[in-house]
């Protein structure tokens, strides 16, 4: 949270003296008069000048300050970002390549070979190393621009002593040159180092400070994660940055003409400044928790920054977010101000103390020319880093990533070869290539879209279930059976046809088609991805589905052929959804008796020559998002309850194309006189509601009929106008 800085009193104000009780015969003169005015004029206007003066100067002398801060925020921001950035990815690729097995940890002659691959293409790197359980140690440190050497510690049976190898080599153009090999004892154990230590802690990479290395001890950052192949743990890979070098591009920084700039941690203590980038190695190697500030930034950072903390009563790892927070202090007779502003990295804070002297002679020279300093120079080092890291592996590894997430999709029409001028990222992309073209092959025997999301709801593919809150629907073709007899083998195209229009229709609705069954077809929603809305769009989903079916059916009377019908019928509940089968064989599917009322549900609409059938529970999750008529109260084959069945009728934003739904009220008018035995009246409003129906309603005639046989042989005391089914 950025605070704002303390409001600065007013030192110019003045008081203007009290005027004394004039005497009552006593009248100034005309001269004195315009001696005061004009004395007291020229006194106000140069009160007034100073003030505006003072005013715009500060305002300016704060901007310019603002300013500056934020191009060496911008500067130190952008240099911390492009070393994480670079770490981060030397630490994945190298991952990466353990990983696909392109080579292992104990291949020590490719091992060193992607060692100083990866430490030349990364300038700002230090170690890039690997450890082993048992202690072993293995990495590649970079010293200086001009050499590289080779680390190896090896321990030996029961972990009594190790021994350190150190091969050294001098990078020359375009290839490296062998100069020596030495061997000594060592104690360095790689499973005992913090950052060893705390990669084992998580699953994912960290970031850790340290400072012992097998051959020296210096302040560092490095980012360590665990390597697993296979599910096999084989180690801890580690990239390291030395802080000195990040306090060596401090010092080429020019904070105005004597200002000074450092980063800090939240607890205050100096991560990386000017002053510690020519330290020799004894001072160097102190803890980084532990560096002790030297008498610069005493007097200038420390003093003057927790004078400013203190004022507020404030701890630096309260200052995070985006906000620079700056405060002006006076020590000594200076003011000085000093500026804080947050790096977004591990809790680090880019501290600048500026002196307002320098500010006071040649302002604007010395900005402009800090700005073009400081744009030119992290403009280079930027399209430096830049062009390393994407020409080298970055920019390949992203596109075989990217290429394995297509894999992980399941989109693999999507997968493409990805040239690289490495051998193994070329071979790698040649090997996905082929694994999507082998997937592929089987891409049409299984639901695709099923596959994705179970593969993004992270299911396992075992045998198992859970209940959950979905919608089933089940879809027939009316007189397929005879279609099919008459068409022979001619079919398949038409069913075919009708499929893939159903199909992604269902897609585009959130469902998930369980299965195909002959002309049928089984959809859910709700799982495998949950859905609270799953009712309403099951139901949005099968209005879709019949108007795209006449949609065919015209298409098809254009070509002479029969238009398709088809029934539906859906059911919700808290249902057992999952993967159904054995351990050879499983099937993603939904069991249990809603399951089997909506399929009762779809063989109902014969019945009453209806399309689309709902179930209770539908209706009810459904609510006003949908227009219905409650059809009838059965007892489906097999249960002896009866349920309420509800046909539905359309969406409300349809209600304009459906015209007069009055016929409903009076079917459901007939549906209750029916249920309280009052036959004759209840044949009167099913005639009505056939009347009022525009192309006439089958189930109204079917209740006019069953109430004229409850007229000549009345129902049984118990009765419940229940209808029972005694089929499927």
């Amino acid at each position: 949270m950025a605070v704002p800085p303390a409001p600065q009193e007013d030192e110019n104000a003045t008081e203007e003296p009290a005027s004394g009780e004039a005497r009552r015969r006593w009248r100034p003169s005309l001269g004195a008069v315009l001696s005061v005015t004009l004395l007291l004029s020229v006194l106000l206007t140069a009160a007034l000048i100073h003030f505006s003066w003072q005013t715009v100067a500060r305002a300016n002398l704060k901007d310019l300050v603002g300013q500056l801060n934020d191009k060496i925020a911008g500067s130190i921001q952008q240099e911390v970002a492009s070393v994480i950035a670079n770490a981060t990815a030397a630490q994945e690729a190298l991952r990466t390549i353990f990983f696909q097995n392109v080579i292992t940890p104990q291949d020590e002659a490719k091992r060193e070979f992607i060692f100083l691959a990866l430490l030349q293409s990364q300038p700002s790197l230090s170690w890039i190393s690997f450890g082993w359980p048992d202690g072993h140690f293995f990495g590649a440190e970079k010293l200086g621009d001009q050499n590289i050497q080779m680390v190896e510690v090896t321990w030996l049976p029961k972990h009594l002593s190790a021994r350190r190898r150190v091969d050294t080599y001098r990078i020359i153009t375009g290839d490296i040159e062998f100069l020596q090999r030495s061997f000594t004892a060592d104690a360095f154990d790689a499973s005992q180092q913090p950052w060893y230590q705390r990669a084992m802690a998580t699953d994912q990479p960290v970031w850790s400070d340290i400072s012992l290395f097998p051959t020296e001890t210096k302040p560092a950052i490095a980012i360590s994660s665990q390597l697993k192949v296979f599910d096999r743990f084989q180690g801890v890979i580690c990239v390291a940055i030395e802080l000195e070098r990040l306090s060596k591009f401090l010092a080429g920084i020019q904070v105005a003409r004597s200002g000074t700039v450092a980063i800090v941690d939240a607890r205050g203590r100096i991560v990386a400044a000017p002053e510690l980038a020519d330290k020799s190695d004894e001072t160097a190697a102190t803890d980084a928790s532990t560096t002790v500030m030297n008498d610069a930034l005493r007097d200038k950072l420390n003093q003057v920054a927790m004078e400013a903390l203190h004022h507020f009563g404030m701890q630096l790892g309260q200052i995070h977010g985006t906000m620079s927070w700056d405060y002006r202090s006076t020590v000594d007779r200076d003011d000085y101000f000093v500026t804080f502003t947050p790096l977004g990295f591990n809790g680090w804070l880019v501290a600048t103390v500026i002196p307002a002297s320098d500010f006071l002679a040649e302002v604007e020279r010395n900005t402009r020319r800090l700005a073009w300093i400081i744009g030119f120079f992290t403009l280079f080092m930027a399209a430096g880093a830049i062009w390393f890291a994407r020409s080298a592996i970055a920019r390949p590894l992203r596109r075989v990533t990217a290429e394995l997430r297509h894999i992980e999709n399941f989109e693999l029409h999507r997968v493409q070869r990805r040239n690289s001028f490495l051998s193994e990222i070329d071979r790698l992309s040649g090997a996905l290539v082929h694994m999507a073209s082998g997937l592929a092959s089987f891409q049409k025997y299984v639901p695709t879209e099923l596959v994705r999301r179970l593969l993004k709801q992270g299911i396992e593919a075992k045998p198992g279930g859970t209940h959950l809150p979905i919608s089933v629907m089940f879809t027939d073709l009316a007189g397929f059976t005879a279609l099919s007899e008459k068409l022979g083998d001619a079919v398949v195209p038409v069913l075919a046809e009708y499929l893939s229009r159903m199909s992604p229709i269902i897609a585009e609705g959130r469902g998930t088609i369980d299965k195909f069954i002959g002309d049928a077809i089984m959809a859910l929603w709700g799982a495998p991805e949950p859905n609270p809305d799953h009712a309403l769009d099951a139901c949005r989903v099968a209005l879709a589905c019949q108007q795209a079916l006449a949609t065919l059916g015209l298409e098809a009377q254009a070509q002479g052929r029969v238009p398709l019908r088809m029934r539906v019928g859906i059911n919700s509940g808290n249902i057992l959804v999952g993967n159904i089968g054995s351990e050879e064989r499983l099937n993603y599917t939904a069991i249990g008796d809603p399951v089997n009322v909506a399929s009762r549900l779809e063989a109902l609409n014969k019945r009453y020559e209806t399309a689309i059938l709902i179930g209770e529970e539908t209706r009810r999750q459904a609510g006003d998002g949908i227009l219905v008529r409650r059809l009838d109260r059965v007892a489906v084959y097999g249960k002896e309850e009866g349920i309420a069945i509800y046909e539905l009728i359309g969406l409300p934003a349809e209600r304009a194309q459906l015209g007069s739904l009055g016929w409903i009220a009076l079917y459901e008018q007939g549906l209750d006189l029916y249920a309280q035995r009052k036959f004759a009246e209840a044949i009167d409003a099913f005639k009505a509601a056939d009347r009022e129906c525009p192309d006439g309603d089958p189930p109204s005639r079917l209740f006019i009929e069953r109430a004229k046989a409850f007229m000549i042989v009345p129902p049984p005391p118990n009765w419940m106008a229940v209808t029972v089914l005694a089929e499927k």
